[in-house]
């Protein structure tokens, strides 16, 4: 929970506030988890404060849909987007595709500049990934933000085949941006996805990845059986089945080993005292792509505490892939560096 809270950069006084009013969350009435993320999330609405009331509407349908409090809020979490874009006058436009499996939101179109796919975890919505399409100008990118398959509005099944949601993407907009040139940034699960993707699709240039499966998250059953609840029950809804049967239809998901080489860069972050992903990973990784470059941090999954740290290196390893940034990455690069040593986190860095 406070991962997806600081992600969103929530005033912690205002989420220490909300997490003392709720009773349950097994249901949508009074004392509830979504009545009370909710009712913040209509006061952000009245006040036309877009991006505060899109934050907390996007609580209020965690971890998914599947109650009709929820729907409504991730109706109202979309409609909170729009409203901001409009407001705002943001260049952002709304994209449909695989004849409506999916939507996506896009900026920097009609510039041929190169393009960068941000897509997150299991319980992250597009809309909370606005700060991506903000920098679309700052960095000269076509940049797109989707959902991966059964989060939001993407209602496609996750499923190792649901990697060409990437492709598709790509395809859309092949006369609005270079497609020639693509990085994706796909955070835990969705990583899974863009790894495979990278192994087929020439048009990737390189991968970002916070966290992702590969390997032993779906082999070894002990460590299944040790992953939060929430977790099971959220990949049980994306994949359509049963939490009872999830790991015995998942066990042969993993990378394969004759995967079609991954040649392009791979930049993999991993969490040192991650509950979720196993830290095995990185090694088996390192069998599949032949540029690998790991960094590790001291945290749990999606290093809540290293959020400012992770930002810039995530920056640094996007702009490191186009030739056109050199400068500018190596600046960030240094960034990240400097604040990597004053936090202590130095030492974690390794290639």
């Amino acid at each position: 929970m406070h991962l997806h809270s600081r992600a969103q950069a929530i005033d912690r006084r205002l989420t220490a506030a909300v997490l003392a009013a709720i009773e349950s969350a097994e249901h949508d009435g009074a004392g509830s988890w979504t009545q009370a993320w909710s009712e913040v999330g209509e006061a952000a609405w009245r006040e036309q404060r877009w991006l505060d009331a899109v934050k907390m509407f996007n609580l209020a349908r965690f971890p998914f849909v599947q109650r009709e409090g929820q729907r409504r809020a991730h109706h109202a979490c979309v409609a909170s987007f729009a409203a901001w874009v409009h407001q705002t006058r943001q260049r952002v436009e709304t994209l449909t595709i695989a004849g409506g499996a999916f939507k996506a939101y896009a900026a920097g179109l009609d510039h041929d500049w190169p393009m960068l796919i941000v897509t997150g975890g299991i319980v992250s919505i597009k809309e909370q990934w606005h700060r991506f399409l903000q920098l679309a100008e700052r960095l000269r990118l076509c940049v797109v933000v989707a959902e991966m398959p059964g989060v939001g509005e993407n209602t496609l099944c996750y499923h190792p085949s649901a990697h060409a949601m990437y492709g598709a993407i790509l395809d859309t907009l092949v006369q609005r941006a270079n497609t020639a040139h693509c990085h994706l940034l796909a955070l835990s699960f969705s990583g899974h996805l863009a790894l495979l993707h990278a192994s087929v699709d020439q048009r990737i240039i390189g991968v970002t990845t916070v966290g992702a499966p590969v390997v032993r998250f779906f082999r070894d059953e002990a460590w299944f059986a040790q992953v939060p609840e929430v977790t099971k029950r959220t990949l049980a809804h994306l994949t359509r089945y049963t939490p009872e049967t999830l790991f015995e239809e998942m066990r042969n998901w993993a990378l394969p080993d004759d995967l079609p080489p991954i040649t392009v860069p791979v930049y993999y972050l991993q969490s040192k005292w991650d509950e979720i992903i196993p830290e095995g990973e990185v090694a088996a990784l390192g069998w599949l792509a032949s540029d690998l470059r790991s960094y590790r941090l001291p945290d749990v999954h999606g290093s809540p505490n290293h959020l400012g740290l992770m930002s810039l290196w995530i920056v640094s390893t996007i702009l490191a892939t186009d030739p056109r940034q050199r400068i500018k990455a190596g600046l960030v690069k240094l960034a990240w560096r400097v604040r990597a040593a004053m936090q202590g986190a130095r030492e974690y860095r390794h290639a």
